[in-house]
């Protein structure tokens, strides 16, 4: 079964107020929300991380605080939110790591539901992205990146990691 895998497209990421917005965040939105559609009309599963810290999280060494456990800005972007509100086949999974698959649901989420192709969408890019395909990839299962529906805050890593996913991983940019 095919699953869309949307990769931390939260406030604090892609909202202009957010603690690590970059600017262009917010355009990725509009495609997303796209396939999201599609996904539901064929009531396809829909996956989306979130990354949610502990306030002293040793990742804020590394990082701004940002996305911090039940804050609004680890809340998912509202079109987003609005736009899964009362789907039933949408499933969460929290994360403190860039692999979706660390110390989470993911991969009880992906079994549960015999997922065999995963369609992933989010930001950033070259961070939580490419960690997450390379997690999936390790496990067989085919990818499809949504090249419209990825960014990052720096255009060559954005590069690099679509060039990773598809020549080293063996994701199919679309």
């Amino acid at each position: 079964m095919r699953a869309l895998l949307v990769i931390d497209l939260q406030r604090d990421f892609v909202d202009k107020d957010g603690a690590l917005y970059f600017e262009g965040a917010e355009k990725v939105i509009d495609p997303v929300l796209k396939w999201v559609e599609e996904f539901k009309k064929e009531n396809l599963p829909i996956i989306t991380t979130q990354d949610w810290h502990d306030p002293e999280d040793r990742e804020f060494s590394l990082w701004p605080k940002h996305c911090v456990a039940n804050t609004d800005g680890a809340r998912l972007t509202e079109k987003l939110e609005k736009a899964l509100e009362d789907y039933p086949n949408h499933f969460s999974v929290k994360k403190n790591r860039y692999s979706a698959f660390y110390n989470t649901n993911l991969e009880k989420v992906i079994r549960d539901n015999e997922i065999d192709e995963v369609y992933v969408c989010g930001v950033v890019t070259h961070i939580c992205v490419l960690f997450t395909v390379e997690e999936l990839r390790n496990r067989d299962i085919p990818v499809k990146i949504i090249t419209e529906g990825v960014a990052s805050y720096d255009e060559g890593l954005h590069r690099f990691a679509l060039r990773e996913m598809k020549e080293i991983l063996g994701a199919e940019l679309i």
